[in-house]
């Protein structure tokens, strides 16, 4: 009776760890992300360990800076990429050279484009997308199930006031960017219940120093890195363009992750709602 438990006892445990290496091996297990919006998404669902290299856009979560890059997410090059003998990437639809896509996929390196995330709508099937490309749909469920939580929370809040807010973004030594029509930061803006200035052009595009001090938003929205460049808020303020700015200067500024800038994954839903909590509070003179 002894000897027949164990057979029992034995084959049951041999079907859990079969099934579960099994189920480990429908994974991938080397997995290169383009675009900081896949890298997160992919982290996200608990698949950062399979990660073996990313794009220079990812930064979140942290572990990612220590992972080798394969360049900028619009200027792929193949050899790197092969030499890390993926059996994934998963890239943003921005994602490119074309040429360059289509040779990994020639040899046999399996691709999954996720769509546009310079629209939160989008997210939730990036989301799901990703889940089923690296064998976690139970844990793609429960995370979109969270996004959709969080947006439909800034819904409500967006419904309250209709601020005028521009956005600006230092780059290097050239003129500020700001943001029009059909891009992260006017989603952003209008998510949050503001209207942007600048909506009758499409994309960034470089501002002057004359457009800058002659707006008269009640805010302005700044990635945090630009806030970080200048040493802080008064740093911001001393500027000699974007000090020029009547919001600025007032010290009404609302502040976002540039991974969010560049397109929006599982932390910018929360985040954004937190700016328009801030936002918020600021509108009722909190």
């Amino acid at each position: 009776m002894m000897r027949g438990l164990f057979v029992l006892l034995f084959a049951i445990f041999s079907f859990v760890v079969l099934g579960a290496t099994a189920y480990a091996n429908d994974r991938p297990g080397r997995v290169i992300t383009v675009g900081a919006p896949a890298t997160e998404i992919v982290f996200a669902l608990g698949a950062g360990d399979s990660v073996i290299a990313t794009d220079t856009t990812s930064t979140r979560p942290e572990s990612v800076e220590a992972l080798p890059k394969v360049g900028y997410m619009r200027q792929l090059a193949s050899e790197g990429i092969i030499s890390l003998k993926p059996d994934l990437i998963i890239a943003v639809e921005k994602s490119g050279p074309d040429n360059v896509l289509e040779e990994l996929r020639s040899l046999g390196i399996p691709i999954v484009r996720l769509p546009s995330l310079d629209a939160m709508k989008n997210l939730p099937d990036a989301i799901a997308i990703a889940g089923a490309a690296l064998g976690r749909d139970d844990a793609a469920d429960a995370l979109t199930q969270k996004v959709r939580g969080d947006i439909e929370g800034l819904r409500h809040l967006a419904e309250q006031e209709r601020p005028s807010i521009m956005f600006l973004m230092a780059v290097g030594h050239g003129k500020p960017l700001s943001a029009g029509s059909h891009t992260t930061a006017a989603e952003i803006i209008d998510l949050i219940g503001g209207n942007n200035p600048m909506a009758t052009f499409d994309g960034f595009k470089p501002v002057s120093s004359e457009i800058i001090a002659a707006d008269q938003s009640d805010y302005v929205l700044v990635p945090q890195s630009t806030v970080d460049h200048y040493g802080g808020l008064d740093g911001l303020k001393t500027d000699p363009v974007l000090g020029l700015n009547k919001a600025v200067s007032n010290g009404k500024v609302l502040t976002v992750s540039a991974s969010t800038i560049l397109g929006f994954g599982p932390q910018s839903a929360s985040e954004i709602r937190e700016v328009a909590q801030s936002l918020h509070q600021q509108e009722q003179g909190q």
